[in-house]
């Protein structure tokens, strides 16, 4: 057990005093980037490629000069044209906002596995119960709180890309079903441009925790490694 607990404490260490520095430059360096600068928006409310009403007219157009040619001669039951508009094809995802979702995904999941090994770490410098010259254990409480604060936060993120993917089939399902109806057509750039703006957000919140944490445990690194001072021996 000692030699998992030093295991740990190594790996604490090495991911607050070298890692979570990188990891908050490279977000740094993405938040700057083109790719999730707002001109980028345009693009990201490209038009989709869904039926549109004028394709229900030229559908209904064409049915109705086929079925007069093949009634013409032949009983008007026995004619298999149909005036439904079926729409045939795949839908793809925004193709921009893929990619960011994959840029960001390998960074929250680091920050989370991350995040649980400092807890246990933090965890096993507490000493045992006693009283008096408890600072430095209120300094290894507090910063535990802060972590597990941010780790909340950070796990709702992963929810961030389902309920966006939901959301959107839902409005292309509306959308193929009502293509004359515009503001569904909107509603799905919106929802693009909506979640342009969130990945943004998590961005930039990311290298903000980063940044934060390697901060925090670095101005008190001693104390929450060495939270009872030797102050009390020497005086013996």
């Amino acid at each position: 057990m000692d030699d998992y607990s030093t295991k740990i404490k190594s790996s604490a260490e090495h991911l607050i005093r070298s890692e979570f520095p990188e990891k908050a430059l490279e977000l740094d360096t993405l938040v700057s980037s083109e790719e999730l600068s707002f001109n980028e928006v345009p693009k990201i409310r490209a038009e989709i490629q869904l039926p549109t009403a004028d394709d229900i007219i030229v559908h209904l157009n064409n049915n109705h000069h086929s079925s007069t040619s093949t009634n013409n001669g032949s009983h008007p039951e026995k004619s298999t044209s149909s005036s439904t508009y079926v729409f045939n094809g795949t839908v793809p995802s925004n193709p921009l906002i893929s990619i960011l979702e994959d840029k960001l995904r390998p960074y929250i999941l680091h920050f989370l596995d991350s995040v649980a090994i400092i807890k246990l770490w933090i965890q096993l410098m507490i000493p045992k119960v006693e009283d008096g010259n408890n600072f430095g254990v209120s300094i290894q409480e507090d910063s535990l709180a802060e972590v597990r604060t941010l780790e909340t936060e950070v796990a709702q993120y992963i929810d961030l890309t389902c309920k966006y993917l939901i959301s959107r089939g839902e409005l292309i399902k509306k959308v193929v079903k009502y293509p004359h109806v515009e503001d569904y057509r909107r509603s799905v750039q919106s929802l693009d441009e909506k979640q342009f703006v969130s990945l943004r957000f998590v961005a930039l919140e990311l290298r903000n925790h980063y940044t934060s944490v390697h901060d925090l445990f670095m101005k008190n690194l001693e104390k929450i490694k060495k939270p009872r001072s030797n102050q009390t021996n020497s005086m013996y």
